[in-house]
């Protein structure tokens, strides 16, 4: 607003300037209207600068990709580390022939709906979902919106921000039942990191993506502890991997065998070192 009220008035010592006054008068009104318009976008430029000053990179990348109409495929997910006698445990993916660490993406509520249509949202119809993965949070937004974007999810206002719902799909109600509710009626965790790519071109489409990964430690209490450490005794099946931190960041080549005993999700690896690479 109190920017719209300076362009308001320098707007009008310009038009009352060069319409309304004398020749003496003028050049001085409209010289003022414009010395406004020049200090108020100058200083408008320095906030926005100094205000994004960590990533302002992205914002001029973000701001040149608006100018021809671009977008931006963003996928907003969350990893559970589980870690039990140094292995972590690791689910098979369900699109992709890999394994990764518990989690998956945050889903789109109906309010969260509203705030992406003002977005100009497009759904990500590179990876369609339906059963589970309805309403994935993957979404495509004009690159001139991506920031605010990104500001609008990372407030956590208006979204899911619960991460329950995938530890229970995928590990008590989920292949093979592998946890009981009863022991495990909830999830305590630290959050540790939000870890967030740079824009760029995604690996499998021709597009610009930004992935971001919440990284969550879970905190077993005794009985769940006891439960998980029975799990990892059973060893590996089809459907999860108990791997240790160093097959994750070989994404799977045991150098000990010299070969690919599986093959592990790159974000696993991003969440294990709390930093994209």
């Amino acid at each position: 607003m109190k920017y719209l009220l300076q362009i308001i008035a320098a707007t009008i010592l310009i038009v009352v300037g060069k319409y309304f006054l004398s020749d003496e008068l003028r050049p001085e009104f409209v010289g003022n209207g414009l010395a406004m318009f020049v200090l108020l976008f100058t200083v408008e430029l320095m906030y926005d600068a100094y205000a994004n000053k960590h990533r302002l990179w992205l914002v001029i990348r973000c701001w040149w990709l608006g100018l021809w109409d671009g977008h931006v495929r963003f996928s907003m997910s969350y990893l559970y580390r589980i870690k039990v006698n140094d292995k972590y445990l690791l689910v098979k993916n369900s699109n992709w022939d890999h394994y990764q660490l518990v989690g998956g993406k945050y889903k789109r509520l109906a309010l969260t709906q509203k705030i992406l249509n003002d977005f100009d949202a497009v759904d990500d119809l590179k990876m369609p979902t339906n059963g589970l993965k309805k309403d994935d949070l993957a979404v495509f937004i004009p690159a001139g919106n991506a920031i605010k974007f990104i500001d609008w999810f990372n407030s956590g206002k208006d979204r899911e921000i619960s991460h329950w719902r995938e530890f229970y799909e995928e590990l008590i109600d989920g292949k093979g039942k592998l946890l009981d509710q009863k022991t495990f009626p909830y999830a305590n965790y630290n959050f540790r990191k939000s870890v967030c790519t740079p824009l760029k071109r995604a690996s499998n489409w021709n597009c610009w993506e930004i992935l971001q990964y919440d990284v969550l430690d879970f905190i077993p209490n005794a009985e769940q502890e006891k439960k998980l450490e029975e799990l990892c005794q059973k060893g590996d099946s089809d459907y999860i991997k108990w791997a240790d931190a160093s097959l994750i960041q070989s994404l799977g080549f045991d150098s000990r065998q010299s070969k690919t005993v599986y093959k592990i999700g790159e974000h696993t690896k991003w969440a294990l070192n709390l930093r994209w690479s």
